[in-house]
């Protein structure tokens, strides 16, 4: 990997040009990107608080895919700005379908229960505000000063943790703003389900609160818990802070603010995929809906998610009642189908959809409405394509990573020739990156879709909807080959793997071009940030896209142990939730060294990284778009379709190139494409009452 020299000199260079401050560090970061300061531990033993360090410069990074040419700093011209956001991963934790239980069996199934995921919504709001900070004026300056505003944001999947109905509309919410109420379970009075016994279940009150792992009082926890409960942090949490009432505080609603520039989302496998992993069925679906939820003795009688049936449930109460807890119940934990999901964000405030509008109406037909892939122009010049990557066969283990099926496969390439004969730069954007395509599972794994059932979906939520055939299945390499072959594409934005990651493809054809793939760290986990990303045209036959890490805004150091939590604001809230993440044991920062985990290194966060621009010939500056302050208002698309009816941003002959000669013919000859060269051809007679075809 070929990094610039002088890494240092770089992130001097880059406080003095982009204003990075020197004063006293904020100890909140709103409105501060971290070229300014950073949230780093504070090194206590034991149980570690957060602080304030100093920020870090970009680092100018060229790995074979273009040459960093000195003076662009001041002839670059912004081309697109937008944002991304990346696995909030909102989970419902009072679901009964959620099966902490297994996160104490360890590798490969930690991270099924995060102590701080009741406090997720108000982590994701953080980080929507904090990019909001962001959405006139981008950190980077073009060549005259100028900052442009922000275009659009990228939502990479991961959304909601469960495919749960209840959490997509969260998501929803979050991206538009509005009130969100993070709690479920509703009154039990009236309510009929097999999973729900006329007696027993928590009434009205308890609905209103917290019921879950995270209580010791709802169910017996054992001498030596392993869950963390604020209200008595022992066992496995033995030094945790003690917070009164943390979650009961966590289910009361608050006002999201919702993104101020359109939002456009991608299908993450914790969207389509039961607990991320596999194909939701009926019996999944009737746990969901019921009230008898697994708590922490379910680890000696259930091996995992495949034994979350409403039989295994009730051999369990029956075996070990200690096990289970009766929950106040909630309809709207009932599955999404992927139809359904999308209809989700359709019948939001944005007029596309959040992308899914722009779904090729003959794939979407094709796919029996399972089609989650689109593509659409924001600016000129720029074709976005959100990719698909689930698994959608819904194998527990190997379908938590992705891959790409055949129709959508052959519907990309037809894209990238669309965007190429258009000279548009392209973006692709998915949950998985291209290391993480590793599932050959065919879609037919899953079950096939049989009947409709009153919720609206197949009895089975998860079944095989498309008819289509999906194989041959592509994983990473196919991708990446086929990538080659269209040089207009210059990056690939994803998550899933919850790191600050940036990777070069270069082509191996020795032409110079390839593509940069940009993983950005969840906002589920340590580090809970995000990125802004700016592509500008640097007049000198390169593009420099830069990448800039963001910190939710929130205080850095948390809310003092000991407060009566009720008393606690949003923004505490999801302080205290990033410095749960850092602590712990699984994914936190604590858990990895030497560098702290999904933080990546510093040529993983703020980047320069330098493409050749692939475009043909010199193509116009942009059009003056929105001024500082004036973007694109909430819930409007940037724009649509994927023609160039005009400059800028549409192929043009470089100024002072000859005219291409108009081909003329002679009398009783025709003008006609052959391989696409203009000839003369000769007309043919027709006799009366023959059509010409």
């Amino acid at each position: 990997m070929k990094i610039q020299a002088l890494a240092i000199a770089a992130a001097l260079c880059a406080a003095l040009a982009l204003g990075a401050s020197t004063a006293t560090a904020a100890t909140n970061p709103f409105g501060l990107t971290t070229l300014d300061q950073r949230i780093v531990p504070t090194g206590a033993t034991g149980f570690d608080q957060l602080g304030i360090g100093p920020g870090e410069g970009y680092v100018v990074r060229e790995d074979g895919l273009g040459s960093a040419q000195p003076g662009r700093a001041e002839r670059r011209v912004s081309l697109a700005y937008f944002g991304q956001l990346s696995d909030f991963q909102l989970a419902d934790e009072e679901s009964p379908a959620r099966v902490e239980f297994v996160d104490l069996f360890g590798s490969p199934v930690e991270a099924a229960f995060r102590p701080w995921e009741a406090l997720q919504s108000f982590i994701d709001d953080a980080m929507i505000r904090q990019v909001n900070t962001f959405a006139t004026a981008g950190p980077v300056a073009a060549g005259d000063g100028s900052r442009s505003a922000m275009d659009f944001t990228i939502d990479t999947g991961d959304s909601a943790d469960n495919q749960q109905l209840n959490e997509t509309e969260w998501v929803r919410t979050l991206l538009e703003g509005g009130t969100l109420d993070p709690n479920s379970g509703i009154d039990p009075t009236g309510y009929t389900h097999p999973l729900c016994p006329p007696a027993g279940v928590p009434d009205a009150t308890e609905a209103a609160n917290y019921t879950g792992v995270q209580d010791y009082d709802d169910y017996f926890e054992g001498l030596v818990p392993y869950f963390y409960d604020p209200d008595d942090p022992r066992g496995a949490s033995t030094g945790w802070p003690f917070y009164p009432g943390l979650m009961d505080r966590a289910q009361q609603p608050f006002t999201a603010a919702g993104l101020t520039v359109p939002s456009y989302v991608s299908f993450g496998n914790h969207d389509a995929l039961a607990q991320g992993n596999q194909a939701a069925n009926a019996s999944f679906e009737q746990v969901a809906t019921g009230c008898l939820k697994p708590m922490e003795g379910a680890v000696t009688g259930l091996a995992g998610l495949a034994d979350l049936t409403p039989d295994d449930l009730n051999e369990l109460l029956m075996s070990n009642p200690t096990a289970t807890e009766l929950v106040p119940p909630d309809p709207d934990r009932r599955y999404v189908s992927k139809a359904e999901y999308k209809q989700v964000f359709l019948d939001g405030t944005q007029a596309d959809g959040h992308g899914f509008a722009e779904i090729d109406p003959a794939e979407n037909a094709a796919s029996g409405g399972a089609a989650g892939y689109y593509s659409f122009v924001p600016v000129p010049g720029l074709r976005m394509i959100a990719l698909d990557s689930v698994c959608e066969g819904g194998v527990t283990g190997p379908c938590a990573d992705g891959n790409i099926d055949d129709p959508q496969f052959r519907w990309l390439e037809g894209e990238l020739k669309e965007a190429t004969a258009a000279d548009q730069l392209v973006v692709l954007f998915s949950h998985h990156a291209i290391p993480s395509l590793t599932a050959n599972v065919p879609d037919e794994v899953a079950l096939p879709c049989t009947a409709p059932d009153p919720h609206g979906h197949d009895v089975n939520p998860g079944c095989d909807a498309d008819p289509r055939s999906s194989t041959p299945i592509h994983r990473g390499a196919d991708m990446v080959e086929l990538l080659h072959r269209y040089p207009h594409v210059v990056a690939w934005v994803a998550g899933h793997s919850h790191v600050n990651d940036v990777t070069p493809y270069p082509a191996t054809d020795g032409s110079g071009h390839g593509f940069w793939s940009i993983r950005v760290a969840a906002e589920a986990d340590w580090p809970q940030q995000t990125r802004l990303l700016q592509i500008f045209d640097n007049r000198d036959g390169t593009l420099s896209l830069f990448g800039t890490i963001l910190d939710h805004a929130s205080e850095a150091t948390a809310p003092a142990p000991g407060i009566d939590a009720s008393t606690l604001a949003p923004a505490d809230l999801a302080s205290i939730g990033r410095t749960l993440s850092y602590n712990d044991h699984q994914t936190g920062g604590v858990a990895c060294t030497p560098d702290p985990c999904g933080e990546g290194a510093p040529e993983d966060r703020n980047v320069e990284l330098l493409l050749a621009d692939p475009r043909r010939g010199p193509v116009s500056p942009p059009a003056q778009g929105p001024k500082q302050g004036q973007g694109p208002g909430k819930g409007q698309s940037p724009g649509k379709g994927k023609g160039c009816s005009s400059p800028p941003g549409c192929a043009q002959s470089a100024p002072g190139a000859p005219k291409p000669k108009k081909t003329k013919c002679r009398k009783g000859l025709r003008k006609t494409k052959v391989k696409g060269k203009t000839k003369c051809k000769r007309v043919k007679k027709h006799r009366k009452g023959n059509r010409r075809r």
